[in-house]
């Protein structure tokens, strides 16, 4: 198996590793991956673990041998779950969570061994990808299903980023109304392409204003943040109705600080909560890729071969904000 493995130094070191001679995991072939900006920060040594270290932890696959015993046969298509639950107390809210790419070794190889409870076999209807966002779907489930969402309400969704995208179109599947917030046309114009009809360009007008116009005056209900560079925490808080609910995610594993008038909690009464994986909305999101009722399609900025992997993790860590970018292995 060729791996790659981040030396800490922006290089990456091709190793080769034996395959499990256990029977307990399943091969399988990676043929997609989609760097995220924790892949990124792993790769320019930014990440607080031991190297070397393979990064990516959103990628799809396709089963190496027939595994009757799990039901999978070879040629299988397959995303690969990169959370581990760890086992907790019945009542514990928020169990333990490790993540493949992340915690330990993620699926940046050629081929890797998984266990078979990590692996999940998608319909052939689906692409590949599609399927290779199923985290980020997850991640999406995992933040709107904070809300209590009733029909009409107004969700304002600070970022213009895939994972944000994809909220706004979920948004739409439970019958709320999103309203995307930018400082990028580009970014922007996706969303509507996506089928969000409300978009706001912070380099061009005021967030709070036409908030307020398209609400007609209440604001948002809800509000959603992800935690990106550039990202503005203050439009969390001041797009956000009286007593509305607020949530910040990440899919980043070191997201970055963030800073805002936090009195604003107070004065409105605002209830904010933080999502940082899609752990327990995995398999619904695997659902909803099947129900085919989300474009993906326009979030997939280009496609690049793992020939040329250093430079384009080179390239993709000099940018602040982008679309999503697919390594095929």
């Amino acid at each position: 198996m060729k791996r790659y493995m981040a030396n800490g130094e922006g290089k990456f070191i091709i190793d080769k590793k034996a395959g499990d001679e256990s029977g307990e995991a399943v091969k399988v072939r990676v043929t997609k991956v989609i760097p995220t900006r924790s892949d990124l920060d792993i790769f320019l040594g930014k990440a607080d673990i031991k190297y070397p270290f393979m990064p990516c932890h959103m990628a799809v696959g396709l089963i190496s041998e027939d595994r009757q015993e799990f039901g999978l046969k070879r040629g299988n298509k397959v995303i690969l779950n990169p959370y581990v639950v760890m086992h907790a107390d019945k009542d514990e809210v928020c169990p333990e969570t490790k993540i493949y790419g992340a915690d330990m070794d993620g699926f940046l190889a050629d081929f890797i061994d998984m266990p078979p409870e990590n692996i999940v076999v998608f319909p052939e209807e689906v692409k590949e990808e599609e399927a290779v966002f199923t985290e980020y779907i997850a991640m999406s489930l995992s933040a709107i299903n904070c809300f209590k969402i009733e029909k009409g309400d107004y969700i304002a969704i600070i970022g213009g980023s895939p994972l944000c995208n994809i909220t706004a179109q979920l948004s739409l599947y439970f019958q709320a109304i999103p309203i995307v917030i930018d400082h990028s046309a580009d970014r922007l114009a996706k969303a509507r392409e996506c089928g969000v009809y409300y978009t706001v360009n912070t380099a061009k007008e005021s967030p709070q204003e036409r908030v307020l116009e398209i609400t007609g005056g209440r604001m948002a209900d809800h509000t959603i943040l992800e935690s990106e560079a550039g990202a503005v925490p203050h439009y969390l808080f001041t797009l956000t109705k009286n007593g509305g609910d607020c949530v910040i995610m990440s899919v980043h594993s070191y997201p970055n600080a963030l800073e805002a008038d936090i009195n604003l909690i107070n004065r409105k009464q605002l209830e904010v909560r933080g999502v940082s994986n899609g752990a327990h909305e995995f398999n619904s999101a695997v659902y909803i890729l099947a129900q085919k009722i989300l474009k993906l399609a326009p979030l997939i900025e280009k496609s690049h071969k793992a020939e040329n992997l250093e430079e384009v993790f080179t390239a993709l860590s000099q940018r602040s904000y982008g679309m999503a970018n697919i390594i095929e292995i």
